[in-house]
């Protein structure tokens, strides 16, 4: 029976759904999550209190949205969005326009994402209990568009504290090799994520560092990591 009625659920429903989990967390009205979001009240306001309203918004607003609530647009909501072909209609682009008090735009693309990954300071054993991993993309910044490996994470210690915040959203790509200078997030066979300064690479494995500049130096062989990515996008606090 819960999945014939997850089945009935419209894409209103899901994205419904999906806001008012944010107001619930966030301890906000659909005024404050559309001022945060910088979109009309109506725009929020409508979709959550009138059932009739059918209106489905475009993902451009959905990622102001998740942009302005620091919750990234969930998997289910993207494949709701997606049986719909994603692209907004001229339809909704029409009546999201007039209640923005805006011209509607000729034309619309395809937004690209990438995967919002789980990554832990804490051994592996310790983390499903502390930061249970859900599902979820966030839009890929432009430089990142069409990259099949990158992905985002948000910095899982303080490490670079102040310049960077634990919980920081990064972008990171495994496209090329690192080099000196670059901005490496490391996972260990420990489970362990750290990101790290690279100061140089030998045969004995990646010398590196956890302040900016280089104060100090350790060294990780080669291996003790299970994974390795370079951090190409910071973007900020959450």
């Amino acid at each position: 029976m819960a999945q014939t009625a997850e089945k009935m659920k419209t894409p209103k429903d899901i994205v419904v759904e999906w806001i008012d989990h944010i107001l619930d967390r966030k301890k906000w009205t659909g005024t404050d999550l559309a001022r945060n979001s910088n979109l009309a009240p109506s725009t929020i306001l409508r979709m959550i209190n009138d059932p009739e309203h059918q209106f489905v918004p475009s993902l451009k607003t959905l990622q102001k949205i998740a942009e302005g609530s620091g919750y990234p647009i969930p998997r289910k909501v993207l494949d709701a969005l997606g049986a719909q072909k994603v692209e907004r209609s001229a339809a909704s682009e029409a009546e999201e326009a007039s209640l923005e008090g805006r011209r509607p735009a000729r034309a619309a693309a395809r937004v690209s994402t990438v995967e919002l990954r789980h990554v832990s300071s804490l051994p592996a054993a310790l983390q499903s209990a502390a930061s249970p991993r859900r599902e979820a993309y966030v839009p890929a910044p432009p430089q990142l568009e069409g990259d099949e490996t990158a992905f985002a994470f948000h910095m899982p210690d303080n490490t670079f504290d102040p310049w960077l915040k634990s919980g920081s959203l990064m972008f990171a790509t495994k496209r090329r090799d690192p080099v000196a200078g670059d901005t490496l997030l490391i996972t260990g066979k420990d489970g362990k994520s750290r990101v790290r300064l690279l100061v140089d690479i030998d045969e004995t494995g990646l010398k590196l560092s956890k302040s900016i500049p280089v104060t100090d130096e350790e060294l990780m062989s080669f291996e003790d990591i299970t994974e390795l990515a370079i951090v190409t996008v910071f973007v900020k606090s959450v």
